[in-house]
């Protein structure tokens, strides 16, 4: 298995491991009172922000601890270099992920059309980002097993 494809592989548990974890602790403070997800749209920007803020934080640590083992395991301490086909398999894979965002918003904005209540439209940003980084990192391995 490639760089590239482990790479990967590790941007996809993270980003639902992160997302998981951060949804389950935000949904057990709702349950407790401290918080109405209802209708606190104040308190959903703060959550959001901090989710940010979390996302990033907990990425930078997993990818030094991913590079870490991955020197240990392989031996290598440079990283690969990025030729024009790791370039165009990310292009393509860039587009994937931005159909997959696209697509889950519309389906956000159609709840929204049909009645659903206004916090769903958070709730499908937040999930439209995690399908996108899914369908990406996803798609990278596709072409890298693929070929393009």
């Amino acid at each position: 298995m490639s760089y590239r494809e482990k790479e990967s592989i590790i941007n996809i548990f993270s980003g639902l491991l992160i997302t998981a974890i951060f949804a389950w602790i935000v949904y057990q403070r709702h349950l407790e009172g401290r918080f109405d997800l209802t209708s606190d749209f104040k308190n959903w920007g703060i959550i959001l922000l901090i989710f940010m803020g979390v996302s990033i934080a907990a990425r930078i640590i997993i990818y030094i601890i991913f590079h870490i083992i991955n020197a240990i395991a392989t031996r290598e301490e440079e990283l690969p270099m990025t030729d024009e086909r790791d370039k165009l398999i990310q292009l393509k894979a860039t587009r994937n992920s931005h159909y997959a965002f696209s697509s889950c918003m519309f389906l956000g904005f159609l709840s929204l059309a049909i009645g659903a209540p206004i916090f769903t439209i958070l709730i499908a940003f937040v999930a439209s980002g995690l399908v996108a980084e899914i369908v990406d990192n996803s798609s990278q391995i596709y072409y890298y097993r693929k070929g393009v």
